[in-house]
């Protein structure tokens, strides 16, 4: 039975990492590499667009700045944070494939294995490498054996090398034989039908707010709320799914109905939540 002790921190743990997520995500979509630190307050007053408190704000900031997403700035008594040159460098290279504007269907039948080894007690490693290789398209055949329908080569070995990890192979073939059993299992890792319906509850889930965007409908400050819902929301999708070519799918996949929507909406409330953005900011670094 849950207490009503641990359902609290439980929920206070999901608020925190939301919060998080919200502002990596603005920062990277509205505040690019090379712009000047933003200020704190500015930060703050961001996030409460999205009911997130002054003082989870400021937490947020903190554990940010500890994880190495952020750094921080100090000139007199006016802090200021910026994204680093790694998160900046992550969140590009995430940029690529958010807003990729086809599905990865043109297939030339090459795969990508990995296999590795970590030491049992460091299960920070280990989360972030399997959160990695999941983004790379990557999924599971055993525990650390993991493989992609796509060349990912040389982007796995840069993976590797940034985590520190040294003691694995990397293999890539257009030659893979999967007997009955072994295609089950790929398909089982992969959640066909798990993806299949993400991708339907997001049709729907957004589907008023397509035509709104479209038809200029969405004033700046609903649009940056919900644009950057919009693209938190496809991230998740996206990190889940490997992109499978279209041998391994039904026609009636609604992947590439799911994508159109995304880019088409994003696209329409760009500039009105990049307006209301700015003005956030500024209007609080006068206050």
């Amino acid at each position: 039975m849950v207490t009503e002790d641990a359902a609290a921190e439980r929920s206070s743990a999901v608020g925190r990492a939301r919060a998080q997520r919200l502002l990596v995500t603005l920062l990277g979509d509205y505040w690019h590499a090379g712009h000047a630190p933003l200020p704190s307050g500015g930060l703050v007053a961001v996030l409460a667009e999205f009911d997130i408190a002054p003082a989870n704000a400021r937490a947020t900031l903190s554990r940010l700045t500890q994880r190495g997403v952020l750094e921080r700035t100090k000139e007199g008594r006016r802090t200021s944070y910026r994204l680093t040159e790694s998160a900046s460098h992550i969140l590009r290279r995430g940029a690529r494939r958010i807003f990729a504007s086809t599905d990865e269907n043109a297939w030339d039948g090459c795969w990508t294995l990995i296999a590795f080894t970590l030491p049992l007690d460091d299960a920070n490693q280990r989360r972030l490498l399997r959160a990695r290789l999941r983004w790379l398209t990557f999924w599971p055949l055993y525990d650390a054996t993991w493989v992609t329908p796509h060349d990912r080569f040389d982007e796995v070995r840069e993976q590797l090398s940034e985590l520190g990890i040294n003691d694995a192979v990397v293999l890539r073939t257009t030659d893979l034989a999967l007997l009955p059993a072994g295609r089950a299992r790929l398909e089982t890792a992969w959640r066909i039908d798990e993806l299949a319906d993400g991708y339907r509850a997001f049709l729907k889930r957004y589907d008023d707010l397509a035509r709104q965007a479209v038809a200029g409908e969405v004033p700046p400050a609903q649009a940056l709320v919900q644009r950057t819902e919009l693209v938190n929301d496809w991230r998740a999708l996206v990190g889940e799914d490997p992109d499978l070519p279209p041998d391994f799918l039904r026609a009636s996949f609604p992947r590439s109905e799911a994508r159109a929507m995304f880019l088409r909406t994003s696209e329409a409330l760009a500039r009105p939540a990049q307006r209301r953005f700015e003005e956030i900011v500024r209007t609080a670094d006068r206050s």
